[in-house]
């Protein structure tokens, strides 16, 4: 009965779980040639993660992978994989993208920016010629 029990409890410490929180995907591009991957992780002991700072080395990762284009076709998981009965649990991101030759200006909408509520409040109104 003895060994059981410990069989059982060391079975119950060595188990993990592994689930996945959020999956996002960009528009993928015509041009798949050149594919790029960022991933990241931090442990995370008795629940206590005072911030997610580790995620931005996971943008800067990508844009250093390609420096004459950008990252289109983006696929991001948040994913979380426990252990040792929830009390140590791992937090991992994975980025997965195309870089494209190009600009990283290439994208952005030119124009006149979008104005906020205050600022249009502010214009005076069109005088009409009533």
């Amino acid at each position: 009965m003895f060994k059981t029990s410990l069989l059982l409890t060391f079975v119950l410490l060595l188990s993990n779980c592994a689930s996945i929180n959020s999956v996002s995907l960009t528009p993928i591009p015509p041009q798949r040639n050149n594919p790029v991957q960022a991933q990241v992780s931090k442990t995370i002991i008795l629940g206590f993660n005072f911030d997610n700072d580790f995620v931005d080395s996971a943008v800067e990762d990508l844009k250093n992978k390609c420096p004459n284009g950008r990252v289109t076709g983006l696929l991001t998981k948040d994913e979380n994989i426990n252990y040792f009965l929830y009390i140590v649990w791992k937090k991992q991101i994975t980025a997965k993208g195309f870089c494209v030759a190009g600009s990283r200006q290439e994208g952005k909408v030119q124009g006149k920016p979008r104005s906020t509520a205050s600022e249009a409040e502010l214009e005076p109104a069109p005088e009409s010629g009533i």
